[in-house]
């Protein structure tokens, strides 16, 4: 079982992968210049991706909910640009932390991130292109800060957000069909594919069977925009105020669940209001199930920072893979994620057994 409490990483961990130049908390420019590569740059990046830009004719219009999906895996692909390209530079450079047992292990994992990278920036050149199609200002990077400083920890932290990712890309591909922009979907369905050939990867890195679950977790856009900016420096995105998506108050899960069930204990920063408790419930997504609500039971409230238990009941409905957990303000039931994400008061949480 492995889990990585983003918050309390970024929280705790104030510096980016260790690069071959030590750079304090600011991520290393982004390679072959993106987000505007040249076109010998883009011809590079596709003969590193083994693959080239969806050559498929875009539709002639797209809905608001279109739009802003776009904006948001634009922003995410540039995210994960960043965090590949230093895991990259820190590999090849063999930076402490991240050497390899011998030299064909090396040449393995180099070639094998130089095309992930690669293909995330087809990714994001694919998104920010459908924006500029549609009359719309392409995304731009930011800066960012990644909590980890060995290869171990990359891969795993990689593992995470491919998962986070994954989640999103199913909400994309229904709100796209919902909103009458089924003509996307099909680039969305090819990006999932990609995205689980990279994670099955990864999880084979970390000594795991290939495929987690028959059925990966669902996940709601908001919740994936906000898991993103935990790696983003604030204050350093030239036009996230486009986007036009909720961004939740941080939740801790201070103790990671194993595959039992068994007592968790999280926390998160409460502000104070007229002085009224008000009810919360805690809320896991796991695979394509009804969420599950069950109770919070506070233990101490130190100030603005809360503490509180809740069970995390693996045993009854096999929670395996990614579980998104959120505190809301209702005992549900909730149909799906969305309905959970509409109720959140904190989070996402995230938790990853098997």
């Amino acid at each position: 079982m492995h889990f990585l409490p983003i918050f309390s990483l970024i929280s705790t961990i104030s510096m980016s992968l260790a690069a071959p130049v030590t750079r304090g908390d600011a991520s290393l420019p982004l390679p072959d210049g993106m987000p505007n590569p040249s076109p010998e740059q883009l011809r590079q990046i596709q003969l590193q991706a083994h693959g080239t830009l969806p050559g498929l004719p875009l539709p002639a219009t797209i809905s608001q909910a279109g739009i802003t999906n776009l904006q948001l895996i634009a922003f995410n692909e540039l995210f994960e640009v960043s965090f590949f390209n230093e895991l990259l530079q820190n590999v090849t450079n063999e930076v402490d932390g991240y050497q390899l047992p011998t030299e064909d292990d090396r040449e393995f994992v180099i070639r094998s991130l130089t095309a992930i990278l690669a293909q995330e920036e087809v990714h994001a050149l694919t998104a920010n292109t459908g924006l500029t199609h549609f009359g719309r200002n392409p995304i731009q990077p930011c800066r960012y800060t990644f909590p980890v400083t060995s290869l171990d920890a990359g891969i795993n932290l990689a593992a995470l957000f491919t998962n986070v990712v994954l989640g999103a890309l199913q909400d994309i591909t229904e709100r796209f069909a919902a909103n009458g922009d089924a003509g996307l979907t099909r680039v969305i369905a090819a990006t999932i594919g990609n995205e689980g050939e990279q994670e099955g990867w990864f999880r084979v890195f970390q000594d795991k069977i290939p495929s987690q679950v028959p059925t990966l977790t669902t996940n709601d856009v908001n919740f994936a925009f906000t898991a993103i900016q935990n790696f983003v420096i604030p204050g350093t995105c030239p036009n996230i105020h486009e986007i036009d998506l909720r961004t939740f108050s941080p939740l801790e899960i201070i103790t990671p669940p194993e595959a039992r069930t068994q007592e968790i204990k999280l926390s998160w920063m409460h502000e104070k209001d007229d002085g009224q408790e008000i009810p919360m419930w805690l809320a896991y997504i796991n695979q394509l199930n009804v969420p599950v609500v069950v109770p919070l039971h506070v233990l101490s409230i130190d100030g603005q920072q809360v503490t509180a238990v809740a069970e995390f009941p693996y045993d009854k409905y096999l929670m395996n893979g990614l579980t998104i957990a959120a505190v809301v303000n209702s005992g549900g039931p909730f149909a799906d994620a969305a309905a959970v994400a509409k109720a959140t008061l904190f989070g996402p949480g995230l938790i990853n057994v098997n």
